[in-house]
């Protein structure tokens, strides 16, 4: 049974304008959804009633998480993670657009849906009426207890600038409604404010809640804490310096300059404080300092089992999104736990059903960009990056009577239906790899042309992250003794580009073609779902970690011109990313991937050890951002970084991406730092508009393969999401009177 810890476990459904029906919570080991049919707005002037109110507004924590629109918001625009939706992906105009679906998800972010509004404005009326209550009238301990009341006051104080963040993030200057309101009102007049008010008033509410929230020694698992507070300041100091150089792109009056090209860094600029880098590093070491420590191991924050949740508790994790072991998770559970995985059936590879160790594909997913990737200079050594994603799939199945998986079909069992050995490939494998094969389930067999390739316990299906220049050529691929996926691979004088299909490598796929059979994210995997086709998930969700807080604070140190503090920062994950002595790496990183031939004999034989640790090999210092070592340009910056300033900046999200990636939120800080534009026009080939900035294959399809082109139409204007028209349609003066089309361009976000 998952551990008893804070959670909110009944919803609330306070609305902007009215009240619907709302619910109550306790602190059970499960989340449960229970509606009740009507409460007045004088149940929250009791004190359990406040409670209530108060431990509701959590669930604009599990937004992001709970919705499918998560992903599409905060992972969409990076250049890490392409949405399977080409038109998505691509950043199609029938998408972007007010009343496209990029309008749509904004639109539920901000909670006027037609009918459940579960959004932020919701959460954020709420938080306000809590916030009154407890000032202003203070029912039973609330006037008797003022620890009390201080520590709850600052947990809404906290939730409303948590969503007010997400707006921001997502639509720049929105309505910024401090006051409740409960009643139809007589117009819908709401001008926005500026992100620079906006951020004031959170950086003021945060600062309360800093010096009144307690230590997480002092509180239930899930619960607010200082630390918590602590790193949210610190982001946010952070990201208003970012943004201090783009005040010449406002209007006096704080205005967006619409006409300039850099209108989208005028929306992101949030004012200006003394000493917000001095500040940043001020909150950082207020974490860092606290007790909270950094897992021992990467996998540790993402390893699960069935019935096993023990990840959840990592010290590193300062805040969670939290569910539980059964359904009742909100409206969904969390739709992590799908967005990111990939779909490894096919009896091809003896793997013909969803499993539990595997996970389960939704419908609309997300897997990296080539740079996703890439990103990870040193695949070899850092082993974050085989912790991220699935480079290996063991044969597996599903036992519908046992509810377990199980090892697959043995390669002589007459239904195994897996790839067949070819003549050539088996005297391929017999010759050249055979004598150094020594995985247990192989147990030493030749390959036989005719017979079935992967066995019980067998390597199924495997993936080859190589480049253009360290292409394997097709007769080595083919003669792996599983189905071997690599990005490039040659033959006959030609290269090509993510051949696919089970029938050996002769289907094309990749760009704009079927993009779903790659590696996926292992981060999320949930071996804990109702069933193993059900997709709504159980797992806890880190919102922030202690690893972002060293980043965070690199960052600022690097922005003072103290790269010795950023570079020990930065070293202190590097050390943590390290294959350590002892551990094992996957076989395809042993034996196949470039950089392989480095590796010592013993560590390039099962069961892969590596006999010495790889922190000397990927330990970093200002060379990686200097423009000229082998180091720097394998970091593959953008044109626009022409210094080292600005490299280490780049160079700091390429580590938040070999940190973070599919955790959602990648995208807030390339977008925040202003250099999303750059970073997607660079290296996201889908959705950037550059021509001949990839290397070219010999097999497009149409145009629709990978001719070195990018196939996108992003541009500055999709840094920020549209106001929805059905919010934009609304609209009124004071006076209650429809905006006409001028103010409602006027109003909505420059470019659409």
């Amino acid at each position: 049974m998952k551990a008893k810890k804070y959670i909110t476990n009944r919803m609330f459904v306070v609305v902007v304008f009215s009240v619907s029906a709302l619910s109550a919570w306790s602190c059970k080991d499960f989340l449960k959804e229970e509606m009740v049919s009507t409460i007045t707005q004088d149940y929250f002037e009791t004190e359990k009633g406040l409670d209530e109110l108060v431990v509701a507004n959590y669930n604009i924590l599990r937004w992001k998480f709970g919705f499918m629109e998560g992903p599409f918001l905060f992972e969409t625009g990076n250049d890490i993670v392409e949405p399977l939706d080409n038109a998505w992906a691509t950043f199609s105009p029938a998408v972007w657009s007010a009343s496209g679906a990029a309008g749509d998800y904004a639109n539920n972010l901000m909670g006027y849906y037609q009918q459940q509004l579960l959004g932020a404005y919701p959460i954020i009326n709420d938080c306000n009426k809590a916030i009154e209550i407890i000032l202003e009238r203070a029912p039973g301990k609330y006037a008797t207890d003022q620890s009390y009341a201080a520590q709850r006051l600052a947990e809404v104080y906290f939730l409303r600038a948590y969503a007010y963040y997400l707006l921001v993030t997502q639509l720049g200057d929105v309505p910024f409604p401090l006051k409740s309101n409960n009643t139809l009102p007589n117009n819908f007049y709401l001008p926005k404010s500026t992100s620079a008010t906006i951020y004031s008033q959170l950086i003021t509410d945060l600062r309360y809640a800093e010096e009144h929230l307690p230590n997480r020694s002092q509180t239930q698992r899930g619960r607010l804490t200082n630390a918590a507070a602590a790193h949210f300041l610190a982001k946010l100091y952070l990201q208003r310096q970012q943004a201090a150089p783009f005040s010449s792109y406002r209007n006096a009056d704080g205005s967006i300059d619409r006409s300039s090209s850099n209108a989208h860094l005028g929306l992101l600029y949030k004012g200006e404080g003394t000493a917000d880098l001095d500040s940043t590093i001020f909150y950082a070491n207020k974490v860092i300092s606290s007790g909270i420590q950094l897992a021992d191991d990467y996998w540790d924050l993402f390893a699960v089992a069935r019935g096993d949740w023990s990840n959840e508790a990592n010290a590193e994790i300062i805040l969670q999104a939290s569910y539980g072991n059964n359904l009742d998770n909100g409206r969904y559970g969390t739709r992590t736990n799908a967005a990111f995985t990939g779909d490894y059936r096919n009896a091809a590879w003896n793997i013909p059903s969803w499993t539990w160790g595997y996970g389960l594909l939704r419908g609309q997913s997300f897997l990296p960009s080539d740079w996703g990737y890439d990103v990870f200079t040193d695949k070899i050594n850092d082993s974050r990056f085989e912790k991220s994603f699935q480079l290996e799939y063991e044969s597996a199945s599903f036992d519908n009577a046992s509810q377990t998986d199980g090892p697959g079909l043995a390669y002589t069992d007459s239904k195994n239906a897996s790839l067949a050995w070819q003549a050539a490939e088996a005297s391929y494998f017999n010759s050249l790899i055979k004598p150094t094969y020594k995985r247990p389930s192989w147990d030493n067999r030749q390959a036989v042309a005719g017979q079935r390739k992967i066995g019980r316990g067998d390597l199924a299906l495997v993936f080859l992250e190589n480049s253009k220049e360290t292409a394997i050529d097709i007769q080595e691929a083919l003669a792996q003794p599983y189905v071997l996926y690599p990005r490039w691979v040659k033959q006959e004088g030609k290269i090509y580009y993510r051949k696919t299909g089970a029938d050996r490598l002769n289907s094309n796929a990749g760009l704009l073609l079927s993009r779903r059979v790659r590696p996926s994210s292992r981060k999320f995997v949930d071996p804990n779902r109702s069933t193993v086709d059900n997709h709504f998930g159980t797992r806890d969700v880190a919102i922030f970690r202690l690893a972002e807080t060293y980043l965070l604070r690199a960052e600022a140190y690097g922005r003072k011109g103290d790269y010795a503090s950023a570079i020990a920062d930065i070293n202190t994950l590097r050390s943590r990313a390290a294959y350590k002595s002892g551990e094992r790496r996957a076989e395809v990183l042993a034996r196949l991937y470039p950089g392989a031939d480095q590796l010592q004999a013993d560590e390039r034989s099962y069961p892969y050890v590596a006999i010495a640790g790889t922190y000397d090999r990927i330990r970093v210092d200002a060379s990686y951002w200097d423009g000229s070592s082998e180091k720097s340009k394998a970091e593959n910056y953008p044109l626009e970084a022409s210094s080292n300033e600005k490299r280490f900046i780049h160079f700091i999200y390429n580590e938040f991406s070999r940190e973070f990636n599919t955790e959602q939120n990648v995208y807030e800080g390339i977008h925040h730092a202003g250099i999303q534009l750059e970073r997607v026009l660079h290296h996201a080939q889908l959705a950037s508009n550059r021509s001949a900035a990839w290397p070219s294959a010999d097999n497009p399809t149409n145009g629709n393969g990978q001719d070195g082109n990018g196939k996108g139409t992003f541009t500055s204007f999709h840094t920020f999401k549209p106001f929805p028209q059905s919010f934009i349609s609304m609209l009124t003066d004071e006076n209650a009177v429809l905006l006409d089309e001028a103010a409602r361009r006027a109003y909505q976000n420059p470019g659409y």
